[in-house]
């Protein structure tokens, strides 16, 4: 059998080291990565801005601070995700793809948040000065702005359907990792369409227990869905 991909100690050095830089997260943005690996990385960056409610709406577009703050804690997330996830189950959904994880996904991820937030790169970051510094092409990044945001628009609907069909019958497990049920159905809000819960299975009896999207975090390997908190027994 073809062994997994395992990955390079020299990656997880550099996705650390631009983790702790003062660019980031804006340093992920200017490497080098193919485009059919950002085709790739597009669909599972929607899925997160699905999950996490993120959204025109959600935050004013000029509340640049905000919008930072988004990124930074999203894109910080998905790397921890990464530094901490077993290599076979990332290389497993991952395939030839999983070479360019995570800094193509970080670039999917970062210009993922600003069009669902109708933000574009320039609003919150000085490209001009950003590429000065980093003797960068500035046409270059543009050009990959309007490239992953064209990628955005022609799979959003797909990778929504796709996401909402692959929580049912995921599995529901406690922070710390006590199984709790099953995903048996899926809330929608009935004016806007958007995702507001599960419905779950109880392992016990027959019992089922309606979950708002708040109140769970996904993992993208395992497929598990973590419910922050677990309503004790009386």
């Amino acid at each position: 059998m073809r062994k997994a991909r395992t990955r390079a100690r020299g990656d997880e050095e550099k996705v650390i080291a631009y983790m702790t830089s003062r660019l980031f997260p804006w340093n992920f943005i200017v490497e080098d990565v193919d485009s059919e690996s950002l085709r790739h990385f597009v669909p599972y960056a929607i899925q997160i801005c699905e999950d996490k409610g993120i959204k025109k709406g959600s935050i004013e577009r000029d509340r640049v601070d905000k919008v930072k703050e988004v990124i930074e804690k999203e894109v910080k997330w998905m790397l921890n995700d990464y530094l901490h996830q077993e290599d076979r189950d990332a290389a497993r959904i991952h395939g030839k793809f999983y070479a360019q994880y995570p800094f193509a996904f970080a670039q999917a991820l970062i210009y993922t948040i600003l069009y669902r937030l109708g933000a574009s790169l320039e609003d919150v970051v000085n490209i001009n000065a950003l590429g000065e510094l980093l003797e960068l092409d500035i046409k270059a990044i543009k050009r990959r702005e309007r490239f992953i945001r064209d990628l955005i628009s022609k799979n959003e609907e797909k990778a929504l359907r796709i996401f909402s069909k692959a929580m049912l019958n995921r599995k529901v497990i406690s922070e710390e990792g006590d199984y709790i049920g099953s995903v048996s159905d899926i809330v929608f809000d009935s004016e806007t369409g958007t995702l507001k819960g599960l419905i779950l299975n109880k392992q016990k009896g027959s019992e089922k227990l309606k979950v708002p999207m708040n109140d769970m975090k996904l993992n993208l390997y395992s497929r598990n869905i973590v419910l922050k908190y677990v309503k004790k027994e009386q």
